[in-house]
């Protein structure tokens, strides 16, 4: 689902929520944010070449602790804020728009920075305005979904501050223009970019990389990056491998696609929208992200894992390891069997999306409802995952597994059928409940909620601290003994040399 749903946004550029395409996506591209630890979510703004102004600073820092946000710098130049509720994060975004910051999409397969230095504007080595033209290429590629993430970098010299040859395409600052490198990548197996073309201006740069973006778009695999697409690509005509025959293609035309390259391009460039904003201002859009169907009540992310304290900031507290308390939560077999049950309107048809899950409150216990329209069924499980107690399964993607439904945990994927709650790939299994539908009313048989609460309460399964698994050694003697024991370690190596 998630591969389809990025490419017809990599053709049409439609808002990937409209039209029932939000059940293509999986988790973070329907949330348009990273589902962290615990069930919460993380913003992050985009900051085009690392360029802020102290407005938006001041802003980012309004609604950080308006929000009670975790904020950290990331590697690539921006402001990672962790913590948010999904139910906050449409009046987060409007917050932050107010001062012109746009949806990073660090949650989606798409471009996610170009890192810059100051270039010349401020260093006495730069040679070129390194900034303004990361600023120029950012703009240009934000929003436009490929096979995976992309990152890019612009450095003002040869003494190579943003690391672009480390990205998947980077550009280095001559006095004559601009090298350009494709093909690079950090991460598990880092790969050094290939330089395709030296001394070029930043028109021909941005002619380059359309159809490098464009060539990679239609040809590469689902998940892969470029640097593993470029490898497998054939040799050039006379040899030199892929790099000779990118450059065959992208600057020779040697296929006779460049101009569809160029269109293709030029739509995706022109149809951009800023993915948060089209929530902000669309009260349709703008409900999706609505706690619970049944009613305007919201539980709090404190109400269902603990926030402990870390230098001053709340992040959630640390998941035992599993076999633990609080991991892998197994109720009694049939543990309902002998209640007595009535069935409850719990919404109409209408206000659960189709072939996607909802969450839906019931006394303080969540239950996920999950409106396969596909097959034309109704299913109703917990909404906590049983393997780190995590409310999140009604945000989790459903499909099917040789024919029984299913969804997956947005968290680790573990897959449980939706049928009758067992778990395909373990083990665990999940609390489900009947439904039928009465006219246009969502029916679910239910126990009393004082039964419920007791068994799927959120109170109860509130992940608490623990000092197993993750430990913070922050301000701790044991932090001290490690601190001193390297700065022990790097004096006596000193002394050595």
């Amino acid at each position: 689902k998630p591969a389809v749903g990025s490419i017809l946004a990599s053709i049409y550029n439609g808002v990937i929520l409209d039209e029932g395409r939000d059940s293509l996506q999986d988790t973070n591209d329907r949330s348009l944010a990273n589902m962290q630890r615990g069930g919460s979510y993380s913003v992050v703004p985009r900051v085009p070449g690392g360029e802020i102004t102290a407005e938006q600073l001041i802003q980012l820092g309004k609604t950080a602790k308006k929000y009670g946000l975790y904020s950290k710098i990331t590697g690539a130049q921006r402001v990672d804020l962790f913590g948010a509720a999904k139910y906050q994060l449409p009046d987060i975004w409007e917050e932050l728009g107010s001062v012109g910051l746009e949806s990073g999409h660090a949650y989606g397969k798409a471009l996610r920075t170009v890192k810059s230095c100051v270039g010349s504007t401020w260093c006495r080595y730069g040679v070129q305005d390194s900034v303004s033209f990361a600023v120029r290429v950012e703009n240009r590629y934000k929003g436009v979904r490929s096979p995976h993430k992309m990152k890019s970098a612009v450095s003002g010299c040869i003494r190579e501050c943003a690391e672009a040859q480390g990205k998947d395409f980077g550009m280095i600052a001559t006095e004559n223009g601009y090298n350009l490198y494709l093909g690079g990548n950090g991460g598990t197996n880092p790969v050094h970019a290939q330089l395709f073309a030296t001394n070029i201006d930043e028109d021909t740069v941005i002619k380059y990389l359309d159809r490098y973006i464009g060539y990679y778009i239609l040809t590469a695999d689902r998940l892969e990056r470029t640097a593993p697409w470029q490898a497998r690509l054939p040799n050039g005509k006379n040899g030199g491998g892929p790099i000779e025959h990118l450059k065959e293609v992208i600057i020779e035309d040697s296929l006779g696609i460049c101009d569809e390259l160029d269109r293709r391009m030029q739509h995706l460039v022109d149809t951009y929208h800023d993915e948060w904003a089209e929530v902000v201002k669309d009260p349709a859009r703008r409900a999706k992200f609505k706690q619970f169907i049944n009613t305007d009540e919201n539980q709090t992310r404190e109400q269902m894992i603990e926030f402990v304290d870390m230098r001053g900031q709340l992040r959630p507290a640390n998941w035992p390891a599993d076999g633990q308390p609080q991991t892998n939560w197994k109720p009694e077999e049939d543990v309902f069997s002998r209640s007595e049950k009535t069935w409850k309107s719990v919404g109409k048809v209408s206000d659960f999306a189709p072939n996607v899950g909802s969450t839906i409150l019931y006394g303080e216990s969540q239950l996920a409802v999950f409106n396969n329209e596909k097959r034309g069924e109704w299913y109703c499980t917990q909404n906590m995952c049983p393997h780190k107690q995590a409310f999140v399964l009604s945000q989790g993607i459903i499909g099917d597994d040789s024919g029984t439904p299913k969804v997956a945990c947005p968290l680790h994927k573990k897959q449980f059928a939706l049928e009758d709650g067992h778990q395909l790939d373990g083990d665990l299994s999940l609390i489900t409940f009947p439904v039928k539908i009465v006219g246009d009313n969502v029916m679910v048989e239910l126990p009393s909620e004082e039964e419920v609460n007791a068994i799927l309460g959120t109170h109860g399964l509130r992940v608490k601290h623990s000092s197993s698994g993750c430990v913070d050694i922050s301000n701790d003697p044991l932090e001290k003994e490690i601190l001193n024991g390297v700065a022990g370690l790097t004096n006596a190596t000193f002394a050595r040399t």
